[in-house]
């Protein structure tokens, strides 16, 4: 090989190494350049998940109150409920002692209202005799002071005795009168 050959290989090859070379360059530049985008994407992304994050955690702090907040109303309205229904069953057991003196009282009131009754009927019974009395002649005044009323001791008789007979003898039916 001459030497014009040898020395005009030597620029193409140098050309071809060149060539090589710098095409080799002009691909790294270009996966250089991609790796930098890619890494400015990865870069805004990883803000972007930062603020998200820290909004998350903002959101999961007060998410995270407000469950205590309303755990402690909770213990608050249960402490609430069991203090209402002790005083309810309290409440509930003077309410049926009190129901229960009411009508001890009212059937104590009620027998004294009756006794009383029966001793007004008996008043009056006298009363309205002794009217009747006053009202008769004097004999017949004189005669009733005077009398004297047997009560049979054997009750086969069916009625009053004859001498039991008179103005007294109608005590009997004082049981049916004010009624």
């Amino acid at each position: 090989m001459c030497r014009w050959c040898v020395s005009r290989r030597m620029p193409s090859e140098e050309s071809g190494n060149e060539f090589f070379h710098l095409s080799q360059i002009n691909n790294m530049k270009a996966k250089f350049k991609e790796t930098i985008e890619k890494c400015d994407s990865l870069e805004r992304r990883l803000g972007e998940l930062a603020k998200e994050k820290q909004s998350m955690e903002k959101k999961c702090t007060q998410l995270s109150s407000r469950v205590n907040k309303l755990s402690q109303e909770l213990k608050e309205e249960q402490e609430m409920n069991r203090c209402l229904r002790a005083n309810q069953t309290q409440l509930q057991a003077q309410l049926r002692e009190e129901e229960r003196r009411g009508r001890e009282s009212s059937e104590h009131k009620e027998g004294r209202i009756t006794e009383l009754q029966d001793q007004l009927r008996d008043v009056m019974f006298y009363l309205e005799t002794q009217q009747q009395i006053n009202q008769m002649p004097a004999d017949a005044r004189q005669e009733i002071q005077e009398g004297q009323i047997n009560i049979a001791s054997a009750p086969s008789q069916p009625g009053p005795s004859p001498s039991a007979t008179g103005k007294l003898g109608s005590r009997k039916g004082r049981g049916k009168r004010g009624k």
